[in-house]
């Protein structure tokens, strides 16, 4: 499998606490599903950064994802260089569980190469593990997730044996790039998500698919255009 992405001493998470993992698989190639989704989306974008190398700003909506994201992992916010607003409404005791950890890794080994994915909530409590996923967003991005095509926690929890009870921490953001500043609201909800062979399958042809595709476009990039 050729794709552009093969895991050395210097990929940027080959660090602690993730080296135990991670060590069994250097030298392999990789996909996480976050360029699954990157690549079924914006083919062009993913060709510019993964394979030519050009690096690409960051939309407003992912750094405003990413923003709430870390403040959740940290129990706090950090810098807001984006003047993003309605932090009060994040609601950090529905997020930060006693013991809970956050971005566990989870590995999935495919053969001719693997999957790396980081679970943003993962903890037991009253007997029961629970896997969530933290995702902002508007009207269009909570119907995604309540759909049948929403696969990433199906695939985390099949790498934990399915034994997770998996979600959506799902908050709304309001406002937009054209009518800024983007707002974190006091809409907050759980959005459950089926665990099921079918959706595992489903989920595995979809990552699989995926990698003979950037594998088969990198290897003609490398051919035609790499000097």
């Amino acid at each position: 499998m050729n794709l552009p992405t093969v895991l050395t001493e210097t990929t940027r998470f080959y660090k602690e606490p993730y080296l135990e993992q991670l060590k069994p698989f250097l030298g392999r190639p990789y996909i996480s599903y976050s360029s699954v989704g990157s690549w079924n989306e914006y083919k062009d974008n993913f060709i510019k950064e993964k394979l030519v190398g050009i690096k690409l700003p960051q939309g407003i909506y992912a750094s405003l994802g990413n923003y709430v994201g870390e403040a959740i992992e940290n129990g706090s916010f950090g810098d807001n260089p984006d003047g993003f607003i309605g932090q009060e409404n994040l609601d950090f005791e529905r997020y930060r569980k006693p013991g809970a950890e956050y971005e566990k890794l989870i590995i999935i080994d495919r053969g001719d190469f693997f999957i790396v994915g980081f679970i943003d909530i993962y903890y037991e409590e009253n007997n029961k593990k629970f896997l969530l996923d933290v995702k902002t967003g508007g009207k269009l991005k909570e119907e995604t997730y309540k759909s049948e095509d929403y696969l990433q926690t199906v695939l985390y929890n099949y790498a934990l044996n399915g034994e997770c009870e998996t979600g959506v921490h799902f908050i709304r953001r309001e406002n937009s790039h054209v009518k800024p500043p983007l707002k974190i609201s006091a809409e907050q909800f759980y959005i459950p998500v089926e665990y099921n062979e079918k959706r595992v399958k489903k989920a595995l042809d979809k990552v699989d698919k995926t990698a003979k595709e950037i594998s088969e476009i990198n290897t003609t990039y490398q051919k035609y255009f790499r000097r």
